[in-house]
């Protein structure tokens, strides 16, 4: 009895300090677009089931061919939360979904998975995975899609989630301007000095020595009002990049059309 006893209560302390994984009851890899073979479906899928328990965290792709929702953002989210993907008590995770029918994609994430996959951290994502979208290599996509997705959440585990400043619209343009703006600066100052040694006609002030008397006779003056124009500006959005879908969740995300 006291053996007994005492196997127990070590099976008990041995669960209370061992970590906690998720069960991860969703198929990995949905592919119900029919984008990819058999042989390919096994793999990913064992690869994403290998970061899912690596990290403790959800990542998962879905594939269809008609939207769940009426967007690609809103197909994404709802099957995300009503199919319950999600590790953890926070449901973290990120879910890439593709309708193949509006070719639309669109990355969304929830609970620790906003912080590793912020805002930047999307924008490298999908610059990796959307040039093989277009080209309907869709393995490789998937495939990137995994690799670049172990190198954020290896940064993040580390406590340095990927966070680089993408450059600016404003910075751009403030560069293009200036590699244009000044060689032309340049060259008008030298024209304008060849221009002034060229020059031999006496500047005069007024025009009265060129009008001929009694040529010019105003008799009427108007002002005629032709036309008006209104410029409209939009309405900045937010820029936190969070949303609440029709669970009343918060997500982040990203997405477009391939």
């Amino acid at each position: 009895m006291k053996k007994l006893f005492s196997c127990v209560l070590c099976t008990f302390i041995l669960l209370s300090v061992l970590p906690v994984y998720a069960s991860f009851e969703n198929p990995s890899v949905v592919d119900e677009a029919g984008y990819l073979m058999q042989s390919e479906l096994d793999y990913l899928s064992r690869e994403l089931d290998r970061i899912r328990e690596k990290y403790n965290f959800e990542i998962a792709i879905y594939t269809e061919s008609d939207m769940t929702s009426g967007t690609a953002e809103a197909s994404a989210d709802d099957i995300y939360d009503y199919q319950g993907y999600g590790a953890g008590q926070n449901d973290d995770g990120i879910l890439l979904y593709i309708c193949s029918d509006t070719r639309e994609y669109h990355f969304t994430t929830h609970g620790k998975g906003l912080e590793y996959f912020n805002k930047n951290g999307l924008i490298y994502l999908e610059s990796k995975v959307t040039p093989y979208l277009e080209d309907d290599d869709y393995y490789k996509a998937f495939s990137v899609y995994i690799e670049t997705a172990d190198e954020l959440l290896s940064m993040a585990k580390d406590g340095n989630p990927y966070n680089e400043k993408s450059l600016s619209t404003k910075y751009v343009v403030g560069v293009v301007f200036l590699c244009l703006s000044v060689p032309l600066l340049v060259a008008y100052i030298m024209m304008k000095k060849k221009l002034k040694k060229m020059k031999t006609a006496v500047e005069n002030d007024y025009a009265a020595n060129y009008v001929k008397p009694g040529s010019m006779d105003i008799s009427v003056s108007r002002d005629l009002f032709l036309y008006s124009r209104i410029t409209k500006t939009e309405r900045p959005k937010s820029s936190s990049g969070t949303h609440t879908s029709s669970s009343g969740r918060t997500h982040g995300g990203r997405g477009g059309s391939f």
